[in-house]
């Protein structure tokens, strides 16, 4: 199967003005306090009705990424459902590519257009996305289905962050890949570069590599070794982590023996082709951007999800996002 559906989690935490005497700033709270403007006595209203305004935020039309080559709308007819015991709203949105005149032909004829896409038109496709607002918690979870080929998942990021705002809220949104997912991940992925990084540099190292360097702020320089392959366990076992970024020193690069000021980071790549950056300690330093969503999530022959699988197949996702950031519900 060609297509490939995707999934972008993101980490979202809700913030609201808190007004002290010493002035106003911006701190956490409850998702409670944005669910109750819609309802205070009923979630299952609040949640359906946060949904609905949330789509009649985009008044029929489609909103444009600053690009102007992509757009998103939400309507009436996207599929969407409410579930206030998970705290969660599993909803659709149409979006694609715009302001490109493009010709449409069939596949088995090159000779003939059967029509036109003119540049104010909008190629259209459905995406799947999942709210989960937890009433008594600080930070909740948003999740953007895309396409191997298309994806918009920084408008419908900066669309729900504008709604939000409109009821005097702030919306932080941090890209997030699950531990256990990256762990399962690493099993088949291989190191194929290592890069040494040192940041602070004097003006003699500077000069000894170009005089031109010497009298310039905020260089680094970079030492990149690739050209191999290795799995994730047997490159760390091999790999020096007695404390030493070098086993030598390379003097004209300022590059020390246990020179604390250099930074080492591996480059993983997957059986996908996905690379992710990691530091001496495997901590993630850049995540995979998606999580690739299994074929039984699809509708059969239409190379797009199944609204109802997508979302019990989230919800299981979901469950280990709230293990691991500890969360337990109260309400």
């Amino acid at each position: 199967m060609a297509t490939k559906l995707r999934l972008e989690i993101h980490r979202i935490a809700l913030q609201h003005l808190v007004v002290k005497d010493k002035g106003k700033s911006w701190e956490d709270c409850n998702f409670s306090e944005l669910i109750d403007l819609f309802d205070k006595n009923d979630k299952q209203k609040a949640l359906a009705m946060l949904w609905t305004k949330f789509v009649e935020q985009f008044g029929d039309k489609f909103v444009v990424n600053t690009d102007g080559d992509k757009a998103v709308t939400a309507t009436d007819s996207c599929q969407h459902t409410v579930s206030p015991l998970k705290n969660v709203i599993n909803g659709e949105v149409y979006g694609g590519t715009t302001n490109r005149e493009q010709s449409i032909y069939k596949r088995k004829n090159a000779k003939k257009s059967t029509n036109t896409v003119a540049a104010d038109d909008v190629v259209s496709s459905n995406f799947y996305i999942k709210m989960w607002l937890p009433y008594d918690y600080t930070t909740g979870a948003l999740m953007i289905q895309s396409y191997s080929t298309s994806n918009i998942s920084d408008l419908v990021k900066v669309h729900f962050a504008k709604f939000v705002q409109k009821y005097q809220f702030r919306l932080g949104v941090t890209s997030y890949y699950p531990k256990t997912f990256m762990e399962e991940r690493n099993k088949r992925s291989e190191v194929v570069s290592v890069t040494y990084v040192k940041d602070k540099l004097s003006k003699g190292s500077l000069r000894l590599i170009n005089p031109l360097f010497a009298n310039l702020e905020g260089l680094r320089i970079k030492v990149e070794i690739t050209g191999f392959r290795k799995s994730v366990n047997d490159f760390w076992k091999l790999f020096n982590k007695n404390g030493r970024s070098l086993d030598a020193d390379i003097d004209p690069l300022a590059l020390k023996k246990d020179d604390k000021d250099v930074t080492v980071m591996a480059k993983y790549v997957d059986e996908e082709g996905r690379s992710t950056t990691m530091n001496l300690d495997q901590d993630r330093i850049r995540n995979f951007a998606y999580y690739l969503l299994p074929e039984e999530v699809m509708l059969k022959d239409k190379n797009t999800y199944d609204f109802m699988e997508i979302s019990k197949h989230t919800d299981s996702i979901l469950e280990t996002i709230k293990k691991e950031i500890g969360y337990t519900k109260t309400k």
